[in-house]
């Protein structure tokens, strides 16, 4: 059995997005189980917060990070010799203090432009420089090494995770070329939700025609939701439903905190506060606690990247005056964030009743693995309530119910008897199973 396994992702330690997680729980418990994994990720991190310590916690892997130059003026000029511009860096400047803005949506090189050169600048990017995705100029220099380390290495396995396409461009090239098995993963089903690929038709044309040969060239696909199984079962008719395999990201297992038997009087939302959120649980909550005495009123902590959270939250906290009940946390060392999960009375998970019918949140998989009490508005058919009701750790709630102001009122008042988890199905949502889970994939192709 070869048990080397090359990973490819642009997003890794020490970056702290979500994106990173999945792949470094994977390597970090491979390595764990007897298990030889590689990494090829990128030199620079242009986007994101970096922790570090996680890199620490990788001993004995090999990382390579290959050459990447972000295709805008920023990464020009920095590949030139210019002024660090990276988020994190602009971050420690106070660049964010004052200013509103999406850094996962806006080049943070042209805030300072103004609006008409900005917008024209934006076009260029999405239509050219964006296609299929920011990462292309990787690509060559990612797959020359992988096609080294494969030869040089024995490797029989390579992993990739996308979002970006790119990272599947780089395994369709290593199939068509290197006697691999070729495990793609997907964390979003990337042409099905809107907000994952291209609006502009040419771009959006390059990053369908990649998915479709990933699913002819890859040996197994991954997804880390069982409904994209039934998404590609519509996009492709049913033609690779034998390839799919559901294997859920887990929380990780060194960073289990110790149970607290008493809860503070809080309810934790932990991730981005995307826009589509508005201001449905504020307003819903501030009905719930109107005429409460203040010591019985559960404070909302919100947990995430600050400047993303107060730019679309914010806005509605004020509105209706809850500045007092509502605090926003910016990303914190896992242990630390898990240290909060574990000490709130309950958790949400706010994506309301349409949205992400298909989806399990990285917030969730947390959730679920530390067998918290959920309190969920979310489809009444969805991946998110199929695997809680899994778990038996949830109240189902409705925005647009008449009686669901009473519902939270009463949970606030009269907090409900503690539902018993299922403690084997959370088990599910531990690294350890995840890799697994992993391992025997591994261990199947290769047979």
């Amino acid at each position: 059995m070869n048990k080397k396994v090359l990973v490819i992702t642009p997003f890794f330690a020490p970056e702290t997005h979500a994106a990173v997680f999945r792949a470094h729980k994977l390597v970090k418990y491979l390595k764990r189980m007897g298990w030889q994994p590689y990494v090829i990720t990128v030199d620079t991190n242009y986007e994101y917060n970096e922790d570090h310590a996680l890199v620490e916690e990788l001993d004995g892997i090999p990382i390579y990070r290959t050459k990447y130059i972000e295709p805008s003026i920023r990464g020009i000029k920095m590949a030139f010799g210019g002024a660090d511009r990276t988020y994190k860096t602009l971050k420690k400047q106070g660049v964010f203090d004052t200013l509103e803005i999406n850094t996962n949506t806006v080049d943070t090189s042209i805030v300072s432009k103004p609006k008409r050169t900005s917008q024209a600048y934006q076009y260029i990017l999405n239509r050219h420089l964006k296609n299929p995705d920011r990462f292309w100029t990787w690509k060559k220099g990612a797959i020359k090494l992988a096609k080294k380390l494969i030869k040089e290495e024995n490797i029989a396995t390579v992993f990739t995770t996308t979002l970006p396409f790119t990272a599947n461009e780089i395994g369709i090239e290593l199939k068509k070329t290197m006697p691999i098995q070729w495990i793609a993963d997907f964390r979003d089903p990337i042409t099905y939700g809107k907000r994952f690929h291209s609006s502009i038709p040419r771009v959006y044309a390059r990053q369908k025609r990649i998915q479709d040969l990933t699913f002819q060239y890859a040996d197994k696909i991954v997804g880390t939701s069982s409904s994209y199984g039934m998404i590609f079962h519509d996009q492709y008719a049913g033609a690779y439903d034998a390839k799919f395999e559901f294997i859920p990201t887990g929380i990780d297992d060194d960073y289990m905190p110790t149970p607290q038997v008493k809860k503070a009087n809080t309810f934790v939302l932990v991730g981005e506060y995307l826009k589509e959120y508005r201001d449905s649980f504020f307003s819903l909550y501030k009905k719930a606690i109107n005429g409460l005495p203040k010591e019985e009123i559960p404070k909302i902590q919100i947990i995430g990247n600050k400047e993303i959270n107060e730019g679309v939250a914010l806005r509605y906290v004020k509105e209706l005056q809850l500045t007092d009940h509502v605090t926003f946390y910016d990303h914190m060392p896992q242990s630390e964030l898990y240290d909060m999960i574990e000490s709130a009375k309950y958790v949400l998970l706010i994506n309301g009743d349409k949205a992400y019918w298909w989806c399990v949140f990285a917030k969730l998989i947390d959730y679920i693995a530390l067998q918290k009490q959920v309190l969920a508005f979310v489809p009444e058919i969805s991946e998110a309530r199929k695997e809680l009701t899994k778990a038996n750790t949830a109240t189902f709630l409705k925005f647009n119910e008449e009686d669901s102001v009473q519902k939270l009122r009463d949970i606030i008042e009269n907090p409900q008897a503690i539902k018993k988890p299922n403690e084997a199905y959370c088990k599910r949502y531990l690294a350890s199973s995840q890799v697994k889970a992993f391992i025997h994939l591994f261990e199947a192709l290769q047979s």
